[in-house]
């Protein structure tokens, strides 16, 4: 998958390892098909229906969202043009020659340079207009109309994307009784959640997306994202229900008084609020790193120069800890994260002289949250 450049001084890297600043962490982007490659954002309804009429995906979308309580502040939309399933050609060999043999011919060529940078950028699609516009003021991908193809490929830009090529972005798919099946495959995608609903008019996974996001990062547990407007929880049988969960999908349920999923976890393991909590750090790092750059007027690469590194990495740091992204030790109540930036004397003389920071890094373990609560009770006879 493509490498996305990104114009910025800080590049942030975040690996997942086992035992200009995006803004719009909240907001979601409607990607549909047509005549113009494009992006718009809107922050009301009526802005909408200018551009769309009141039949179309797009504004039932847009409508279901601004429906939500809290409402999102804007619902941005992607158009692009072409099939995703159009594959580049190999590019021809050149320098071919034939030598002649007792068997024939050796044939003999230049060899052929595949996958220079440059060479995976899409051409053509929804994965072309996701590149084109990843950094702009979006974080939730929802599909004006489902299609398996676009699906599959804004699914692996998004799983793979970015400067750094490890993803960022989540993508919300529904699906219903027809194409149910699809969703097995995106199970190794771990920026890919697959609801199921059995109303296909009712757009359950659009409504998610926008009342989920609008509390703070950090602090939601999806799971219990509850009492969507204008979504009807299912009433299928519990055998059916656990039949769709083995597909790697999550319903809309009633549970007590509320009306909430089964769950919050893909198929691949990631709950939304980690990968969320993960690009919000991303952002967070990133984007005061850069003010700070900005700011300095020079940051000086000495002792005082890296102070202000270290100062500005802890502090995101910390302010993700405080937003409740970063959890907390059980054995001594401190934030579990670290950061490190190098001396001067570890830099050494050649990354002084062509002013460019390596080796500054971070690590964190995410929080965790009450999903499930199993209780054993016992019951005293009287005799």
């Amino acid at each position: 998958m493509p490498v996305i450049p990104k114009i910025t001084d800080v590049f942030v890297t975040i690996d997942i390892t086992h035992p200009q600043t995006t803004i719009g962490l909240k907001n979601s982007n409607i990607f549909v098909k047509g005549d113009k490659e494009s992006y718009k954002e809107y922050t009301y309804l009526g802005a909408v229906e200018a551009d769309y009429p009141a039949d179309t995906s797009v504004y039932k979308i847009a409508e279901q969202q601004f429906a939500q309580s809290p409402a999102p502040e804007l619902v941005a939309v992607t158009t692009f043009t072409g099939d995703s399933t159009v594959k580049a050609q190999a590019p021809a060999p050149s320098g071919v020659t034939a030598d002649a043999t007792s068997d024939g011919a050796t044939i003999k060529a230049t060899p052929v340079t595949i996958n220079e940078p440059g060479d995976d950028v899409p051409t053509t699609g929804i994965a072309k207009a996701g590149f084109d516009y990843f950094y702009n003021n979006w974080e939730f991908a929802i599909l004006a109309d489902y299609n398996k193809d676009d699906a599959l490929a804004l699914s692996n830009l998004i799983e793979h994307g970015g400067y750094d090529a490890k993803g960022y972005h989540i993508l919300f798919l529904q699906f219903g009784e027809d194409n149910k099946n699809d969703a097995t495959e995106f199970a190794a995608n771990s920026r890919t959640w697959c609801f199921y609903h059995t109303d296909t008019d009712e757009l359950y996974a659009a409504a998610l997306a926008a009342a989920g996001a609008q509390g703070t990062i950090g602090q939601v547990s999806w799971k219990f994202v509850s009492d969507l407007a204008n979504v009807t929880p299912e009433t299928l049988p519990a055998s059916d229900i656990l039949a769709l969960e083995k597909l790697g999908l999550i319903c809309y349920v009633h549970k007590g008084n509320n009306d909430n999923q089964t769950d919050d976890k893909n198929a691949a393991g990631y709950y939304i609020d980690e990968v969320h909590g993960r690009d919000q750090i991303k952002a967070t790092v990133e984007g005061n790193l850069q003010n700070t750059l900005n700011s300095a007027g020079k940051t000086p690469f000495d002792s005082v120069g890296l102070g202000m590194i270290a100062a500005s990495l802890d502090s995101s740091m910390s302010l993700s800890y405080n937003a409740g992204i970063i959890a907390t030790d059980p054995d001594t109540g401190k934030p579990m994260y670290s950061t490190h930036v190098p001396s001067v004397k570890e830099v050494g003389r050649f990354a002084i002289a062509s002013r460019v920071l390596k080796d500054t890094t971070f690590g964190y373990t995410p929080s965790s949250a009450i999903n499930t609560v199993y209780v054993h009770g016992n019951e005293q006879q009287w005799v």
